[in-house]
């Protein structure tokens, strides 16, 4: 899929919390209203791609300008996600894959590991073994 250039809410299938940033760089999932919610550009992301025409993106925090990180250009499973400045490592470089049984909904895949981003039980956003759950599922919402 070739996501389209924009601002984005993205949010979870299984638990239709948004991705968004935390205090400092944690990258977590939480609702979108309420005390609890944050400040709304911390649940904004903008899609550009890495290169033109190619099919790798960097998520960008409307928030605070930094970029979707796997977490010490980790490849290991489990590891969590947070924001960091743009750097050159592909740990800030993701594939949009389209769920074809399901459009609209997008698996948001680490360049550097190939794992998924997933959001756990616990509000936490990491990258996990391809379970193929709903968990590991995103919806763009342009904004």
């Amino acid at each position: 899929m070739t996501a389209p250039e924009g601002v984005y809410r993205v949010r979870n299938a299984a638990s239709g919390l948004l991705l968004q940033v935390e205090a400092g760089n944690r990258v977590c999932v939480g609702p979108d209203g309420g005390p609890d919610a944050g400040p709304e550009p911390a649940r904004q992301w903008e899609i550009t791609p890495v290169h033109s025409g190619g099919g790798i993106f960097h998520l960008v925090s409307v928030h605070n300008g930094k970029r979707l990180d796997v977490a010490n250009a980790s490849t290991e499973s489990g590891t969590r996600v947070q924001v960091w400045k743009a750097n050159a490592f592909g740990a800030q470089e993701w594939v949009v894959e389209e769920h074809l049984d399901d459009p609209g909904v997008v698996s948001l895949i680490a360049a550097i590991s190939g794992l998924p981003l997933e959001a756990d039980a616990e509000g936490r956003a990491r990258q996990c073994e391809d379970t193929d759950s709903p968990a590991q599922w995103w919806r763009l919402e342009p904004v």
